[in-house]
């Protein structure tokens, strides 16, 4: 696999489409750390062309991030005129932006996430002193992010939550919803953890904002609920770039830092609970359908089931105050048989909605249509 989440993700989606018989080449902004897992890529691509991440870029940072995609600007201009594709496809608004005014072949553009539903959720949460700029900016968001979307011929939801979001902006005809699908794959690998307590478990790159806001919410207001309650419980955070002041947190017994991982399965599997305490999110949360196709049951804040559109109650538990999300969790470590009941439908849910080949069908159908149309353009 490449990565965790959206890159294997990501990944899923190269190899499925150069399985159709698509001649695929990828311009891309890369890590460091990231460069151990081209050769995967280069497996799937017939040209990879990659420059330097702003991350790994030397100098004041917004001085990084402008050099890092202008010189991804230059060479997806230059992919372009090589190449000469017939079909551009750009993952993330941010690619969108950078290739504005490229001469290019019809273009498909795929959501990670509807920028303006995140800042209209910040909006909701702030005080009153700034929910006025976090008003306009939503505006200014949500008329850019627009006018971006309506400059490709085909867009594609990766949930239903953004599908409906985007709805009334994008012709039907041009909107497709091609959901992600579970990334987890099966290993009889074992997690490093000490023998003793139920593990409620977070997965998520902690270099995120989002998901550093949302565990740091559940640690200093959720957390000593839970403690207080079922006092050998653990809570083990997984994921890359953990701040400072998450690893202070961590006591290597009751509160669990771990970092990266290459193998991801044992961890869902030594889970009693997965918890998804984001305060702010969109898109369709990789994570959580993780812990659903692991059978863990989960318990999330309203937010966090936007994308995936569970049943809670059903499928999850869902809270979005303090005691409401620990009582749940608390229950859930309780009662193995609503334990159970809820992990079984949760499994059953993702197995029936989000089929991934079936999702690759539609897509590339809606792709070939898009083909043969600017063909029949270009000869009449």
């Amino acid at each position: 696999g490449v990565g965790h989440a959206g890159g294997e993700s990501l990944f899923r989606v190269l190899e499925a489409l150069r399985a159709r018989g698509y001649v695929l080449s990828l311009v891309s902004r890369i890590r460091e750390v990231e460069r151990a897992q081209l050769p995967a890529v280069e497996a799937v691509c017939k040209t990879v062309i990659t420059v330097p991440h702003h991350r790994d870029m030397a100098g004041p940072p917004f001085l990084a991030v402008v050099h890092s995609y202008l010189l991804f600007r230059r060479a997806l201009c230059r992919a372009l005129r090589e190449l000469q594709p017939d079909l551009l496809h750009v993952e993330t608004t941010q690619t969108a932006a950078i290739a504005l005014g490229l001469p290019r072949p019809p273009a498909s553009f795929r959501t990670q996430d509807v920028n303006w539903f995140l800042v209209e959720q910040e909006r909701d949460r702030a005080q009153k002193g700034r929910r006025l700029g976090l008003t306009v900016l939503r505006l200014l968001v949500k008329r850019i992010e627009i006018d971006l979307l309506r400059r490709h011929q085909m867009v594609v939801a990766i949930s239903e939550g953004d599908r409906r979001l985007l709805a009334p902006y994008i012709p039907e005809s041009q909107l497709l919803m091609v959901p992600l699908a579970p990334s987890i794959q099966g290993s009889h690998g074992q997690a490093d953890l000490p023998d003793s307590g139920p593990i409620i478990l977070f997965v998520g790159a902690m270099g995120r904002r989002y998901n550093q806001e949302g565990v740091r919410w559940f640690l200093d207001a959720v957390w000593p609920l839970i403690s207080a309650a079922e006092p050998e419980a653990k809570f083990v955070v997984v994921g890359s770039h953990p701040p400072e002041w998450l690893l202070l947190r961590g006591d290597d017994e009751h509160v669990i830092v771990k970092g990266f991982v290459e193998d991801l399965a044992p961890w869902y599997r030594s889970a009693r609970v997965f918890v998804s305490p984001l305060l702010t999110a969109g898109g369709l949360l990789q994570k959580i359908m993780d812990a659903m196709a692991m059978e863990v049951p989960v318990v999330a804040t309203s937010v966090c089931n936007h994308g995936i559109a569970a049943t809670p109650g059903v499928h999850l538990l869902t809270a979005d105050r303090d005691v409401d999300f620990a009582g749940a969790v608390i229950e859930l470590l309780r009662n193995e048989e609503k334990r159970q009941r809820l992990a079984r439908e949760a499994h059953r849910f993702v197995l029936t909605h989000y089929d991934f080949e079936a999702a690759m069908d539609r897509w590339d159908g809606a792709l070939r249509r898009l083909l043969d149309g600017s063909k029949r353009e270009s000869t009449g």
